[in-house]
């Protein structure tokens, strides 16, 4: 099915402002090209008369192209580019595109904005077990949490901070959970939600991750006042709150994708004796939940896991959810994973995404970065870290990458080598070369796994959800914004969407994370296969149209 274009006013352009101007020749230039590359576009757009006659403008064009260089060999920051005023009429093209984006990953709690939280927390903090709230909060963001006065106290706490990766990512997450108790908070939730996406980033479809049941073993995850919370009240709160929106923007869509925490101790110890008996029971109330309430057939479609993976990879690992998953497939349910976003080891990492598709038979691997990693040059550079470290006498410190990669490593009997630099003590050169054999060989064994489970993607049709800026500020996994693996797997010919993960959280919006991806492959990713992935339309004529479309209403 194909997205309706949404009926657009004529585009405005005041004659003296440079952002307006550069928005013009931007969609001038872009519709009369069909959408190339962003490089191409550059090109042609120096060259163009328009430039030619606004001196302004083309010392804007010339500056951007300068950074954009820049950029490619890593001597300016992403955010720097963000910050041109040719990237914001960029950003002001793909907003006035006239099909509205589609959103395929993105969770409740990291996407409701502190003007929603604020007046709830403060019911909260104001009534009779503000000492428990208070204690909650600070045992997850510290002393310093409160007092919580304003708006922007509530923003601070649900912002990711520079430096902060995934595990300090799930605890921060915590202060929208305690005000979504109720079916009402849900329903207001998925309203501010479903408005505040469409009219930041013409966002017009969205696939909604959300924990369905959230009863936990841990200390640190309870909420109080979950008890009286049932998943009818999360589910239809949620699918409320989405079609009351609809009803003002007809052409909104919306999936509800209940996801399920991997970890052992995610489960109501209370009441079932493991997780897969509390499992198995929340498949059948999701199941009993269609039955009751028919109207959900369309929305609530599919299942999604969440949470940390890093211990979570080994087939034994994936069996007792199996059963459930079956059991969900055949009422039609699909059945996609967060795998391959972190790992121990990258082997793991791949080993992961194989297991679910193997085990589970998912539909779509969320994040997957396992499978964009390049092999060779990520155990190339792990090896000059560790001998950069032995060079100067130092141990490679337990529980980090470089030592778990260490041990996993085939040494082939010479795995004195491998305990020497563990511990910090100086090798040889033949112990040198004994590691770069080791680095080698493994290489090319990930890079062979790793090819043969993103083939067997392709023959199955799976999806790929890519999130570059939470795949950036969440993991360690590549060095740099450039390192993301999208066009990688665009020219490999995997089917591909864009999502935010937790927008508010990580700080981005959706026209962001396109910018992103833009910038990060200048010169081959096209703009038309970047909107052909985010607005799910295939049709390369009815885009070009579209795109005319947009220049007829520059005025």
């Amino acid at each position: 099915m194909h997205t309706r274009a949404v009926s657009e006013p004529p585009i405005a352009v005041p004659p003296g402002d440079l952002l307006t101007r550069l928005t013009h020749f931007l969609t001038e230039l872009i519709s009369e090209t069909s959408g190339l590359t962003l490089q191409d576009t550059l090109t042609l757009g120096l060259g163009s008369p328009a430039a030619a006659e606004d001196p302004e403008l083309l010392s804007a064009v010339e500056g951007f192209q300068a950074l954009l260089d820049d950029f490619r060999v890593h001597r300016v920051r992403l955010e720097t580019l963000l910050a041109h005023p040719f990237a914001q009429a960029l950003g002001a093209f793909f907003r006035a595109f006239p099909l509205p984006y589609r959103d395929e990953h993105i969770h409740l709690t990291g996407a409701l904005a502190a003007d929603f939280l604020y007046p709830r927390l403060v019911r909260l903090l104001e009534g009779p077990d503000r000492a428990l709230y208070e204690a909650r909060i600070r045992a997850v963001y510290g002393d310093a949490a409160l007092p919580i006065t304003c708006e922007a106290d509530v923003d601070r706490l649900i912002r990711l901070r520079e430096g902060d990766r995934f595990d300090r990512y799930l605890k921060i997450l915590y202060l929208p959970k305690l005000v979504l108790t109720s079916r009402e908070a849900h329903r207001d939730a998925a309203y501010h939600m479903a408005s505040r996406l469409h009219r930041a980033a013409n966002v017009g479809a969205l696939r909604l991750k959300f924990t369905l049941f959230r009863e936990t073993t841990d200390p640190s995850e309870q909420i109080p006042g979950l008890s009286s919370l049932t998943p009818e009240d999360v589910v239809l709160g949620l699918h409320e709150g989405f079609e009351a929106f609809r009803a003002q923007m007809p052409t909104f869509q919306h999936i509800l994708s209940p996801s399920f925490r991997k970890e052992p101790g995610f489960y109501d110890a209370s009441r079932y004796p493991s997780k897969r008996a509390h499992f198995d029971a929340q498949i059948d109330e999701i199941l009993s939940l269609l039955d009751r309430h028919p109207g959900l057939r369309g929305p609530l479609c599919e299942v999604d896991t969440v949470g940390a993976e890093r211990g979570f990879y080994r087939k034994a690992h994936f069996q007792e959810l199996r059963l459930g998953f079956r059991k969900l497939q055949a009422r039609g349910f699909s059945i996609r994973s967060h795998h391959g976003e972190t790992w121990r080891t990258l082997r793991h990492g791949v080993q992961a995404v194989d297991n679910a598709m193997n085990i589970w038979h998912v539909d779509a691997i969320e994040h997957g970065l396992s499978l964009g990693i390049n092999p060779n040059f990520y155990y190339h550079r792990l090896m000059q870290r560790v001998m950069e470290a032995n060079a100067r006498g130092l141990p490679i410190a337990p529980n980090t990458p470089e030592h778990d990669e260490l041990f996993d490593l085939d040494w082939n009997e010479h795995e004195s080598v491998r305990d020497r630099l563990a511990a910090g003590g100086r090798v040889s050169n033949a112990d040198a070369l004994r590691f770069t054999k080791a680095k080698f060989h493994h290489a090319r064994e990930v890079e062979t796994y790793q090819h043969d489970v993103l083939n067997r993607m392709i023959d199955k049709r799976l999806s790929l959800i890519a999130l570059p800026s939470s795949n950036k500020k969440l993991t360690s996994a590549f060095e740099t914004n450039q390192d993301h693996p999208f066009s990688w797997w665009e020219k490999k010919g995997l089917r591909l969407g864009v999502g935010t993960d937790n927008d508010i959280t990580l700080n981005t919006d959706y026209i962001r994370e396109l910018l992103i991806l833009l910038f990060t492959d200048a010169h081959e990713l096209k703009i038309t296969k970047l909107l052909i992935v985010a607005t799910g339309e295939t049709r390369r004529s009815h885009l070009s149209h579209l795109l005319w479309e947009m220049r007829k209403r520059l005025r």
